[in-house]
């Protein structure tokens, strides 16, 4: 490349020389600009080139055989244009330059595919060097047996890999060359090392919003390459259009239109203002009989038109309905999309994350903005301004305009991009001046209490220096970058004035046209400094958009299938028929579980915290569809029943019921909207949370915070079971239900529960197992298994699993060990559930009497996993899918507390 550079170079010398001699321009202006503009984009490249570590090399490759193919064509026209005769001293040399560099082009041409031709056969006949596993005819490794995956690695085992083929080939030649060999894989190596500790020492410094962007950054550069060219990237945001063009309101649609005249409009305003100049500098002069007053009127209005006034508040009158529509209808259809998703999604996504990407849909907006209102009409402008400079003061006017455009654009970049490490820098200072600010703030008892104020003072004082001290580097890193940048503007302002001020002198153009050319370069600022910054800003929408792109592309996972019938329901017998199910297809979390329920039945399941539990309710409410088997209601098989009209049948009271940021009756309703005031007062006082809330400053109006914050946790869970018993449900799914309250107020929900649960099938989880000793069937979870079934009486009886469950439950004398059956209808207080396990068979027993039992310190924690919630569809901020996914590693450890009074006796 830089050959040929110089060779462009020498061909100019070479027209420059001869004229100077002869005292007359030897130089066409075509010739000359084609050189020149060859020179200017040549020159770009290889500077780029030098600062990339990676080059693809193909597309200049292209390039090159264009230039191969062209050049010698467009050479030869050029002299057959020329009178006939002798070829000129001039003549010849260009000749010889134009055929030595085309004969350098060919041999870089020829070069690179012999390079590729040896790169890909190297050695091929050597069978020490090739794979024990064959490959296709397309150099694809032939896969081998169903075992495993039957992924492959890059290098088959037995294979001999490049570094080291070529290794042994240099070892063949001499001792020298393997050495030269040792030497350049090591250099290669420690390259590798320190650019990747470089990276490593890059990436320790990033805050975490600027991790979120360069992993986004990397993926879009990932997606651009694998689409092959930004036109392919950029087809796949498509799918935005029906939000962005309004195609079903005639009236955007003709705003649109309105909007595009009014911007061509602009275009030729910027034209005829300048020129308009022109004119009127003409007009004074006496040998124009143009009336200089007539030309200040129309250029006082072409102005009126072009200010914020004019065409411009027109313009923006017109497109704000088209903005708003689009961002409003792009977030409506977010927002539903998401809420149509399935709970996969929901589980493996923070909220936070969804409502960015939601938010995201300005990106859009903003990108089409920057795009139609501002990048196109300023490529015509200054397309238009190219055009009409070369058309007035010739061809080295618009190249000089041209060139000046580019080199300024790319300086612009280039301190920018070098300024990215001061920004960073001031950034971080100022994370960590608000850090200290905020910690003394925060901590000013511990601060007071030890008397570390003037220390807290220091340290302050000290973050404040250093960030004063970052921010002034990068203030004047950027007035050096602007003052840098105008340089070039300068220049090429000078170099533009030079040539017209002697295209005036010698009578080629007016004053004018000068004063033309001056408001022309003035006008030049504003898109050049906008395009300066545009590629970054067009790429920062685009890794915005691709968090809404990635959402949009999403598909719900669990539908109901196209024409469902509803669901019929006749009493609700449920019956699970070897189901089996797991979140990532690697552990089941559920394995082949089997049972009927009939209608009207409770049934309960225990279980140590991780067992599987939860996931069975939310299979039944399908938050997830079964990876085996299947689950049927009154002989109906879930899948095959609309979704809608399923889950109407079913209540939920979760573990960690979710609450709006409403009122209580709004909250209650939620459950059925159409309900009446006196409905909800019902619910909650089946509840038995009727008067606390009527104890509230508002009552039912009164707020109850973001997920129910300024609730208690026992307000919380009876709100939760008054949304449930409101909703007058056919199946009732309880999941720890009364784990957040007392035992008084426990004893009161269930009594209600009882009530809503009457008559109708009702599945309970508790690890409480005196909540579930009035259940009809028990059925015992371990490992996603069931282990036992029965009632209360029977799996006592048989001293299983739930038996061992209970004993650790239930610490009693052991004089009065057989009396525990009979006096368990009258415990009031358990601990949590413990496995056998956990607790070893060594426990120590409470020597108290026989109405006592021991609490566990945990009794009032949370005793099942935040991922094994019903409602985890929605409570997800800070979860991930193998967090959620991991149903089964989860424990739970209670504590024996014995008061000192039952220690002395």
């Amino acid at each position: 490349m830089l050959f040929t550079v110089l060779s462009y170079v020498a061909q100019i010398v070479a027209i420059i020389i001869p004229s100077i001699i002869n005292k007359e321009w030897l130089g066409q202006q075509d010739v000359m600009i084609s050189l020149l503009s060859y020179i200017l984009v040549l020159g770009l490249q290889f500077a780029m080139l030098s600062e990339e570590p990676e080059v693809t090399w193909y597309p200049f490759i292209g390039s090159y055989i264009l230039s191969l193919v062209l050049e010698p064509v467009l050479f030869v026209v050029g002299l057959t244009a020329r009178p006939p005769g002798r070829l000129s001293g001039v003549e010849i040399a260009q000749v010889t330059i134009v055929s030595s560099r085309c004969l350098a082009v060919g041999l870089v041409v020829a070069t690179y595919f012999t390079w590729r031709q040896v790169d890909d056969s190297k050695d091929s006949t050597d069978a020490e060097q090739q794979p024990l596993i064959p490959k296709n005819p397309d150099g694809t490794p032939i896969q081998a047996s169903d075992e495993g995956d039957g992924s492959q690695s890059s290098t088959a085992y037995g294979s001999t890999s490049t570094t080291a083929a070529s290794s042994s080939a240099n070892s063949t030649t001499g001792n020298s060359d393997s050495e030269n060999s040792k030497d350049g894989t090591k250099d290669n190596s420690k390259d590798a090392d320190d650019k990747a500790k470089k990276t490593d020492e890059e990436n320790t410094n990033e805050l975490p919003w600027e991790r979120r962007e360069r992993k986004r950054r990397e993926e879009m550069e990932k997606r651009l390459k694998e689409n092959g060219n930004w036109f392919e990237y950029a087809k796949r945001f498509m799918i935005f259009f029906p939000y962005i063009w309004p195609v079903n309101n005639r009236t955007l649609q003709i705003r649109a239109l309105l909007v595009g005249l009014c911007l061509l409009a602009n275009n030729a305003l910027n034209v005829l203002i300048p020129r308009q100049l022109g004119i009127i500098m003409d007009s004074l002069s006496h040998a124009n009989d143009k009336n200089p007053w007539v030309q200040v009127i129309i250029f006082a209005f072409l102005k009126f038109a072009s200010s914020q006034a004019g065409i411009s508040l027109l313009r923006q009158w017109l497109w704000i309905p088209v903005e708003y529509y689009s961002f409003g209808a792009m977030s409506i259809a977010a927002y539903s999309h998401v809420l149509n998703l399935s709970s996969d999604f929901h589980d493996s996504k923070s909220s936070s994350d969804i409502m960015v990407a939601i938010s995201s849909g300005q990106a859009i907006s903003n990108l089409l903005e920057s795009i139609c209102f501002s990048a196109i009409p300023m490529v015509i402008d200054m397309t238009i301004a190219f055009m009409y400079l070369s058309a007035t003061f010739g061809p080295y006017e618009g190249f000089i305009t041209f060139a000046t455009s580019i080199i300024f654009l790319y300086i612009a970049g280039r301190m920018i991009a070098s300024l990215k490490t001061a920004r960073r820098g001031e950034v971080n200072a100022w994370f960590d001046e608000h850090y200290v600010r905020q910690a003394g703030i925060q901590g000013w008892s511990t601060v007071a209490s030890f008397n570390q104020v003037s220390h807290e003072e220091d340290r302050y004082s000290s973050a404040v220096k250093t960030r004063v001290a970052k921010s002034q580097d990068v203030y004047i890193g950027y007035l050096l970058a602007y003052a840098f940048q105008y340089l070039v503007l300068l220049a090429g302002l000078l170099a533009g004035a030079f040539l017209a001020v002697y295209q005036v002198t010698s009578g080629q153009s007016t004053p004018g046209q000068f004063a033309m050319l001056l408001t022309y370069w003035t006008q030049l600022v504003a898109p050049l400094t906008f395009f300066a910054g545009l590629g970054k800003n067009i790429s920062r929408n685009f890794i915005h958009a691709e968090q809404l792109l990635d959402i949009m592309n999403t598909k719900p996972t669990v539908v109901s299938k196209e024409n469902a019938d509803n669901l019929e329901f006749s009493g609700g017998t449920v019956e699970f028929k070897d189901v089996s199910f797991s979140y990532n297809d690697k552990k089941d979390i559920v394995k082949n579980i089997s049972f009927h329920i009939p209608s009207g039945m409770t049934v309960a399941f225990v279980g140590a915290t991780g067992a599987g539990k939860s996931t069975i309710l939310k299979l039944l409410d399908r938050f997830y569809d079964v990876t085996e088997g299947s689950i049927k209601i009154d002989g109906q098989d879930i899948r095959d029943v609309d979704l809608k009209s399923l889950r109407s049948r079913i209540g939920i009271v979760p573990q960690a019921p979710i609450l709006f940021n409403d009122t209580i009756m709004n909250n209650v309703r939620y459950a059925k909207l159409d309900a009446t005031d006196e409905d909800v007062y019902n619910a909650c006082r089946a509840a038995a949370i009727h008067d606390q809330i009527l104890g509230f400053s508002e009552g039912y109006n009164s707020r109850v915070g973001e997920r129910g914050i300024k609730l208690s946790g026992g307000e919380l869970q009876r709100v939760a079971i008054a949304r449930a018993i409101l909703k007058d449900p056919s199946i009732v799914l309880l999941d720890e239900a009364t784990s957040s309250v007392d035992t008084e107020t426990e004893q009161k929900i269930q009594d209600a529960l009882q009530a809503l649960c009457s008559g109708r099938t009702t599945f309970v989880v508790a690890h409480r197992l005196s909540t579930v000793m009035n259940a009809d069937s028990i059925i015992v979870i371990a490992d996603g298994e069931i282990v036992e079934q029965g009632n209360h009486d029977e799996l006592i009886e048989a001293g299983g699993k739930y038996a061992n469950l209970w004993s650790k439950q239930v610490f009693t004398k052991t004089k009065d060990k057989s009396k525990a059956a009979d006096m368990s209808g009258k415990v009031s207080d358990l601990v949590n559930d413990l496995t056998a396990d956990e607790t070893g068979d060594d426990v120590s027993k409470a020597t108290t009497s026989p109405a006592k039992v021991v609490d566990s310190t945990s009794h009032g924690s949370t005793s099942e996993n935040a991922n094994e919630s019903t409602s985890g569809a929605g409570s997800n901020d800070n979860k991930t899918t193998e967090d959620h996914k991991d149903d089964d590693s989860g424990s739970e450890t209670a504590t024996e507390t014995i008061s000192n009074s039952d220690r002395k006796k």
